[in-house]
């Protein structure tokens, strides 16, 4: 997934990095700094070496926060840049040459090789963490162990067109009281009627954003089985779901073209020109938007529930140290420096993002902002156990696209509802080997 607000993840600058054909550079320390409270302990006169994704933007947030650490500690950053899908290929021979970085920011490594890293579960007080970033970003699902921490996270939400609700005489819904998918769809009707948009609503091209529906109405990819999966995506539950959005795209509520695979137009532009009433997107579109939009007020709005509860996507990066890394305790010494209040908000006010800790967030001083940013992390609360269960089940490992392409044959008239999910878990039963 996407970044939140302020772009994706961090790495370094110039030199190249024989050893793993990335690029590295050191910060020192400031001469003279004083240990932060909490870090007296800490090592002191020693380099952590970091491996990050993308080169930084400047005043990263990240690696501003390192840097700060470094000076308070007295020790030094070296950043390794490496690019993701050079990581699945370069880690593996790091580890078995003994040349590992001690602090790794990351998506994946710490699930594809869990052994290779520590149980930060044993490091840091894990009450501190939102529930479900921990369970999401951080579980390394065939055991109890937790090989990273979160960093940062994106979450799914709504976006609303206030103009076009005030023309349409429609009241937001509250975060204490949501609205239905039948009351949006509803309202998407009066927006087009009264609110002067040309669509209702918006969703984007994306298997996510559509999965918050079926998650919504109880339905989901697999069910657990012993200790196995049970693909359950055409249960009727989910052909139903499929059924209504493929009648509401028919309807001319939102824009068909996109999801029938007739454009390759982004609905964020849609919004973004005031053509739609409530996109249903993401957090990461949130700093874009405030600079982009100026025709017409928007904001944040709670996303609604459906037959059964509410839904929303989480994902994001975390930070995990390896094992056998040469400064696995200064890394280690880092990560408890990181996670305290005081050193968390100060990366938190400077990445303008959600946040992966209970009862710390980021609070603009624009009031506006600030009620986006309200709604934004309560949206963490929707995410459901139905969500985790199918990532614990890395069904895309087996297929992935093809489920996107056989909710678009639906939407545009190709297969019906139910031959479409009926031959995509056929599918997926087959190339996973789970029952159906």
């Amino acid at each position: 997934m996407k970044k939140a607000l302020s772009l994706l993840l961090v790495a370094a600058m110039a030199l190249m990095l024989v050893a793993c054909g990335g690029s590295s550079s050191s910060t020192p320390a400031a001469s003279g700094s004083t240990a932060a409270s909490g870090s007296a302990e800490a090592p002191t006169g020693q380099t952590l070496k970091v491996m990050l994704s993308e080169e930084p933007s400047s005043g990263d947030s990240f690696t501003t926060t390192l840097n700060k650490w470094a000076e308070e500690t007295g020790n030094s950053v070296e950043l390794m840049v490496i690019p993701y899908d050079d990581q699945l290929t370069k880690f593996p021979l790091m580890a078995k040459n003994k040349d590992l970085p001690d602090l790794v920011s990351t998506t994946r490594l710490s699930r594809l090789y869990p052994d290779e890293f520590v149980d930060l579960g044993q490091v840091v007080d894990t009450s501190i963490f939102e529930p479900m970033a921990l369970e999401i970003i951080s579980q390394e699902y065939n055991s109890d162990k937790l090989s990273c921490l979160p960093l940062q996270f994106t979450i799914t939400n709504v976006f609303y067109n206030k103009d076009a609700f005030e023309a349409a005489g429609l009241e937001v819904p509250t975060v204490d009281d949501r609205w239905t998918m039948d009351e949006v769809y509803e309202a998407a009707a009066k927006l087009m009627a009264d609110g002067g948009v040309k669509y209702g609503m918006a969703v984007d091209f994306s298997r996510a954003r559509y999965d918050n529906l079926m998650y919504m109405n109880g339905g989901s990819m697999v069910e657990k089985d012993g200790d196995s999966f049970k693909v359950a995506i055409n249960s009727q539950a989910n052909i139903d779901t499929l059924q209504t959005f493929v009648d509401k795209n028919n309807e001319g509520i939102m824009p068909k073209a996109i999801w029938a695979g007739g454009s390759t137009d982004n609905p964020g532009d849609y919004f973004k020109n005031g053509d739609v009433g409530m996109y249903f997107s993401g957090s990461w579109n949130y700093n874009a938007f405030t600079t982009d939009i100026t025709g017409f007020e928007w904001g944040v709005m709670p996303s609604p529930v459906g037959s059964v509860s509410g839904s929303a996507i989480l994902g994001g990066s975390g930070l995990a140290v390896p094992e056998n890394s040469a400064n696995k305790d200064l890394a280690l010494s880092f990560i408890k420096w990181f996670y305290e209040e005081e050193n968390f908000s100060y990366y938190l006010d400077l990445d303008k993002g959600l946040s992966s800790l209970t009862g710390v967030t980021y609070q603009p001083a624009d009031e506006k902002a600030a009620a986006d940013y309200t709604v934004l992390q309560a949206e963490v609360g929707q995410t459901t156990t139905l969500f985790s269960v199918d990532e614990s089940s890395m069904w895309r490992n087996y297929l992935d696209n093809e489920y996107r392409d056989a909710l678009k044959q639906a939407v545009n008239g190709d297969m019906t509802a139910e031959e479409a999910l009926n031959d995509f878990a056929a599918a997926l039963a087959e190339k996973s080997g789970w029952a159906q």
